[in-house]
């Protein structure tokens, strides 16, 4: 069997697809459209300036029409991560580095994350032990003991 021009066009489709699974861009999905609406006209012996023509025409649409659609009605924007550090103060949390500014260490895990900590008056805090959170300065935490 030989590989006429319309196959490739359609395992171009198929490759396109496939590289959607894994990047999740929607462009990848826009070509593979194309490719697939391309391999279809060539099957009805479109010549090769024609194809590209399909070819780029779909892309165009799909780019400027199809992947906004998709963004705003399939994906969703309810998730947005909580940036507002300050709503962390005053929470208790766990020791999971002890904490000695003579050694410089510590680290706590505090709302899914590490972060570095230091105790508020330089006092050494063991390891898994409870501290309450005082201050947040840039990606330090000022804990006491509790």
């Amino acid at each position: 069997m030989e590989l006429e021009l319309w196959h490739i066009w359609l395992l171009l489709a198929v490759g396109l697809f496939v590289i959607e699974i894994f990047i999740s861009t929607f462009v990848s999905v826009c070509f593979g459209i194309a490719s697939l609406i391309t391999g279809i006209v060539t099957y009805w012996g479109f010549i090769i300036p024609e194809q590209l023509l399909v070819f780029i025409g779909c892309s165009a649409l799909g780019l400027l029409i199809i992947k906004p659609y998709i963004k705003k009605h399939f994906i969703s924007n309810k998730y947005q991560p909580d940036n507002d550090y300050q709503k962390l103060i005053g929470k208790e949390t766990i020791v999971m580095e002890e904490i000695n500014e003579r050694k410089n260490t510590g680290r706590i895990v505090l709302s899914g994350s590490t972060w570095k900590a230091k105790s508020q008056f330089g006092e050494i805090i063991p390891k898994d032990s409870f501290v309450k959170v005082l201050n947040i300065d840039y990606s330090v935490i000022t804990v006491k003991n509790l």
